[in-house]
């Protein structure tokens, strides 16, 4: 599992400590055995292919939105784990049928289901979560069924606008965030709100929080929108999927700004199956225009946005570990 370090924690994911208390580390360990009994079925491919997917890793940041946010009010684990398991569950899903929706063939280093077993198998799996991620929700509060579906219709929504605006140079930062909004957003605001509301906490304080959630999600896919032009071996990810996709991204947004409509950015941007010497092309032209820092710089603004949300917590613990997250979300593989 691939996870915050701390200074027991000896796992060297990545080179910034972070004050995780250890008890939510410890609980997220009871999440991750969790989340491999939720994938198990009676069916051994399926099994093995929702395994695969849930071991490649990740941050696991979403459960930990969930119990970070129980500290907020009276923390109970049991009451905070199946909201933790379900919303890593919907992002697992959702990742699945991305990785079909983009032809993906490796995600964090790891073969993806449809490289693997295609594209229908792929489509399957991902149900199959989507499913125990609501049988799951199904035991829990009403209203946080509610905040949950809320999320995962966001999710889907997000996802689609990406779709249809491919390839669209003619757009703004306000068509971006609406986006960012649904895509990645909703589903971090949905966790802190769920765990602050079950853990009890005063209704300014999950309102706090949930808009906490927003900007941060914010923040992490504008950092993810970099990412995807720096590349390279510390994000398990290739460098220019994003512009191989005709995905309008921050960094993209940013330098069409400077450069204008009828760049040679904008031109291969605008392209059906940019050569990856275009795609090398573009990426030159980003980086030279320093549309890099100036999308770290917005980023950054969001996570100022969300610690701002934090001064009236009343707990001085609860909002450590959330300032700390927030330096995680745009210090990611420095």
């Amino acid at each position: 599992m691939c996870f915050f370090a701390n200074g027991q924690n000896k796992k060297k994911a990545m080179s910034i400590t972070y004050p995780i208390p250890q008890h939510i580390l410890h609980d997220l360990e009871k999440v991750e055995k969790e989340l491999v009994n939720s994938v198990k079925s009676s069916n051994g491919l399926l099994t093995e292919a929702c395994l695969i997917t849930l071991k490649a890793g990740g941050k696991r940041l979403r459960p930990a939105l969930v119990l970070m946010a129980g500290m907020v009010g009276d923390y109970d684990l049991d009451t905070l784990l199946p909201i933790a398991v379900a919303s890593e569950l919907i992002h697992m899903a959702s990742l699945i049928h991305d990785d079909v929706l983009d032809n993906a063939l490796t995600r964090r280093g790891v073969a993806t289901i449809n490289a693997t077993w295609g594209e229908q198998a792929a489509i399957a799996v991902g149900d199959f979560v989507f499913s125990r991620a609501f049988e799951i929700l199904s035991r829990t509060d009403t209203y946080m069924i509610e905040v949950m579906v809320k999320a995962a219709l966001d999710l889907s929504l997000g996802e689609f606008d990406q779709m249809a605006t491919a390839r669209v140079i003619d757009q703004s930062m306000a068509d971006y965030l609406q986006k960012a909004r649904r895509k990645t957003a909703a589903l971090f605001a949905a966790c802190c709100e769920a765990g602050s509301y079950l853990s009890g906490a005063k209704a300014y304080e999950v309102n706090a929080l949930t808009s906490y959630g927003e900007n941060l999600g914010i923040a992490f896919q504008i950092y993810d929108d970099v990412l995807d032009i720096i590349g390279g071996k510390a994000t398990g990810k290739a460098a220019g999927v994003d512009i191989l996709d005709g995905t309008v991204t921050v960094p993209i947004l940013c330098a069409l700004e400077q450069l204008g409509p009828k760049s040679r950015l904008a031109e291969i941007v605008s392209l059906e199956k940019p050569s990856d010497e275009d795609v090398k092309t573009a990426l030159e032209i980003i980086y030279n225009c320093g549309a890099i820092d100036k999308s770290k710089d917005i980023a950054r603004s969001y996570v100022d946005l969300a610690i701002n949300e934090l001064k009236i917590i009343s707990k001085p613990d609860a909002v450590s570990v959330f300032e700390g997250i927030g330096r995680f979300v745009i210090e990611r593989y420095h």
